[in-house]
């Protein structure tokens, strides 16, 4: 079993992992001071925690509350347990977030007896819903089954096979695509988003970030739009549908999260122009593999800044294209290094 404590304050930390040690011998304890660091943890490793004490107020930046609707979705058999000494301030929020998000709420500072007994009683609540994530994965085996073309292809990860694919074809787009130093990079994880892909655009194109998550679904038909989940549909039957996070919610947050990068990585450096012409461009695009049918989504309402294509389609030529039909943008050469320097750390 592990436990995750999160609170800015290393000593209320360090009292709870005293504490619930000292009544539970097998569990582990890992403590985060930031909701950065958590969220980080919990999108590389989404079925390690059991239980999670999490903070509310951090000083600066997102609460305990602002997150919980990425940890539920990244780790839906996670147990919450919201900590907060500020219940006169938070406590309409905690009221609306209770029952959809967290098990049980504690005020601080917090008594060794009613921690040990909410402790219990999640860790208990946590390994039903286990249980029943369990039951919910043995049904989806049926899509995997489905649309996965051999066990060989399932023992090495389609998926993953499919995104090498992906990469490995856009880096050899030199002519669209920078290289070298800032060449393509692979899974990277910006502001707790994680990305397939990043790269930017090469001279003398107008420099902009280039946004790519793969969508491996052979075979499969797609149905659905920017305000309602997607359909997935194989062999005229729906294998799957409005549990599974939709792909226009998942490509629109990954272009919010890198934007706000972006602004932030240019407060850091003194950048202040709030002048849109001077910052670039982020384009995204969800690649499909080739047999997926996507003429069943209805595009009208994506973000208009994001391209639905095939792994066929994304040629040089199709990105070079895209490119130059954004509106012109005069990226200084000082705000472009910033941002090659530090996006992709």
């Amino acid at each position: 079993m592990l436990i995750a404590l999160t609170d800015d304050d290393a000593n209320i930390r360090n009292s709870l992992e005293r504490t619930i040690l000292k009544h539970f011998k097998d569990v582990e304890i890992k403590q985060f001071s930031s909701t950065l660091e958590l969220k980080k943890f919990v999108l590389n490793n989404p079925s390690l925690i059991n239980l999670l004490i999490l903070d509310i107020h951090f000083g600066v930046g997102e609460t305990g509350i602002d997150i919980l609707p990425f940890i539920k979705e990244t780790a839906p058999t996670i147990q919450i347990i919201l900590l907060s000494a500020m219940e006169k301030t938070y406590g309409q929020s905690v009221t609306d977030v209770a029952g959809e998000y967290i098990f049980d709420f504690m005020s601080k500072p917090v008594t060794e007896t009613e921690l040990i007994i909410k402790v219990k009683k999640a860790l208990n609540s946590q390994k039903d819903s286990v249980s029943k994530a369990m039951q919910d994965l043995q049904s989806e085996n049926n899509l995997l089954t489905s649309i996965l073309d051999t066990k060989q292809q399932i023992i090495k990860g389609a998926g993953r096979m499919f995104e090498d694919e992906v990469f490995d074809k856009l880096s050899k787009m030199s002519t669209a695509i920078m290289n070298n130093e800032f060449s393509p990079k692979k899974n990277v994880t910006v502001f707790g988003q994680e990305i397939d892909t990043i790269a930017f655009t090469n001279p003398p194109l107008p420099f902009a970030v280039l946004v790519f998550e793969t969508k491996y679904f052979p075979n499969a038909k797609l149905i659905g739009n920017a305000n309602s989940d997607t359909q997935i549909i194989v062999d005229g039957k729906e294998m799957l549908s409005g549990k599974r996070r939709n792909l226009f919610e998942q490509t629109d947050n990954q272009f919010k999260q890198v934007s706000k990068r972006i602004e932030r990585i240019l407060k850091e450096n003194n950048v202040f122009d709030r002048n849109e012409k001077f910052r670039p461009f982020i384009q995204t695009f969800a690649v499909f593999t080739d047999s997926t049918d996507i003429s069943g989504l209805d595009l009208t309402d994506a973000n208009k800044y994001t391209k639905f294509v095939k792994l066929k389609d994304l040629t040089q030529d199709f990105i070079i294209k895209t490119v130059f039909a954004l509106p012109k943008r005069s990226v200084s050469e000082e705000v472009k290094q910033i941002i090659l320097n530090n996006l992709t750390k």
